[in-house]
């Protein structure tokens, strides 16, 4: 089966007319935390990009996602912001792609569709536990490129053994750094056991700092009180439990 039949790139209307010459193309693997996935629909909630267009492939996986109680299919969609200095490209999906054929097939298409309009810069948010300290980490083939973001709070990384991102990402990331060089990777300090709207918020700060556009974070931060609340009372609840767990085993314990 030829690959044009594999992968199809369906655009709106919005998407037909839209000029995506000098856009940064910001991409979120699914991982550890959930904070670039957080930091990405965050920002498509805040920014309220236009939706230009929907990649469908036989690569997807053939079951419903069910989030909140409400069943969706697999999907890859491309939202476009523009402010008044900058252009942003958001890839924004649902799933997870493992499989070596499917994430180099999908990213092969997406890669050439967003070159032949112009989109060189692409970014890679990604989390993972890496010293337990806040923060968010830059890597890059690009000097310049990284000074912005280390000027803007990041941390240099250097020495990964593995990049922590699915296939579609890790081959997306591949491909720009081989056609244009100006591709960066993101790395998040996350806590990976709880979705962490901390960590997404770092990611946000530092991106918007250097990419120079605002966003509005009170929300997000409402969000973190909530859940830190929660946090403690777990913690409250879980001291009291084991409390009482050590007041039973003081007691005389008898078989008769």
């Amino acid at each position: 089966m030829a690959r044009s039949q594999e992968v199809k790139i369906l655009l709106t209307e919005s998407g037909k007319n839209a000029d995506l010459q000098g856009a940064h193309v910001i991409d979120a693997s699914p991982s550890a935390g959930a904070a670039p996935t957080i930091a990405i629909n965050y920002l498509v909630e805040d920014l309220k990009p236009v939706k230009i267009a929907e990649v469908r492939s036989l690569y997807f996986p053939h079951v419903s996602l069910v989030n909140g109680g409400i069943a969706t299919r697999p999907k890859i969609e491309l939202y476009m912001y523009e402010g008044s200095n900058v252009k942003l490209l958001f890839i924004v999906r649902n799933f997870m792609i493992d499989s070596l054929e499917g994430g180099y097939v999908i990213a092969e298409k997406l890669h050439k569709f967003l070159i032949e309009r112009e989109a060189y810069n692409y970014y890679l948010l990604t989390g993972l536990k890496i010293t337990g300290e806040r923060g968010t980490y830059v890597a890059s083939v690009d000097p310049e490129g990284v000074r912005r973001f280390l000027e803007s709070g990041a941390r240099l990384i250097s020495g990964l053994e593995n990049i922590p991102a699915d296939k579609l990402s890790s081959y997306l990331l591949f491909f720009y750094s081989r056609k244009t060089g100006k591709a960066w990777l993101l790395i998040t300090e996350v806590v990976p056991y709880f979705p962490d709207p901390v960590a997404a918020r770092d990611l946000i700060q530092v991106l918007s700092k250097a990419l120079g556009f605002r966003v509005d974070l009170e929300r997000l931060d409402e969000e973190i009180e909530k859940q830190k609340a929660l946090l403690e009372e777990f913690q409250k609840d879980y001291e009291k439990m084991l409390q009482e767990g050590r007041k039973r085993g003081k007691e005389p314990f008898y078989i008769g």
